[in-house]
C-alpha cells in the first residue's frame, strides 16, 4: 500500500500545468487508478499540414506525460521515502474540430490524449 497523502502532494506541481499552448490535468478513479489528460489547441493551415501536426502533437503529448510521471515518482520518493510504481494501462488520443469554414483553409481543433495509470 502506498502513502495516499504523499501521493496527493506529489501531484501539486501537475495540477493545471499549462503554458498557454497546452495543459495537463489529472483525475483519480478510486485509489488505484490515475488519469492524466493532455490538451492543446492546433491550427491547421491546410490539409497537408494535418499529418505533420498530428505527429508533432502525438510525440509532444507522450513525452510530456512521461516527464510528468517521472516527476511524480521523484516527488513521491522525496515525501514518502519509498518508490511508487505507476503502470500505464491504457491511452487514447484524438482531435475535436472546433472551427472550420469552406471559405478559409484554416481549421482549429483540440487535441487530447488521455492516459490511465494503475498504481501498484
Amino acid at each position: 500500500m502506498y502513502d495516499l497523502n504523499s501521493f496527493a502532494q506529489s501531484f501539486q506541481d501537475v495540477t493545471g500545468t499549462s503554458n498557454g499552448q497546452f495543459s495537463v490535468k489529472y483525475k483519480t478513479h478510486g485509489t488505484d487508478v490515475i488519469e492524466l489528460t493532455y490538451m492543446s489547441i492546433v491550427h491547421f493551415a491546410e490539409e497537408r499540414s494535418l499529418q505533420n501536426q498530428t505527429k508533432i502533437e502525438t510525440e509532444r503529448s507522450v513525452q510530456l506525460i512521461s516527464d510528468i510521471v517521472k516527476k511524480i515518482k521523484e516527488r513521491y520518493k522525496e515525501l514518502a521515502g519509498k518508490s511508487i510504481k505507476m503502470t500505464e494501462t491504457q491511452t487514447h488520443d484524438g482531435f475535436e474540430l472546433v472551427s472550420a469554414s469552406s471559405t478559409s483553409p484554416r481549421k482549429i481543433a483540440y487535441y487530447r490524449r488521455h492516459t490511465q495509470f494503475e498504481i501498484v
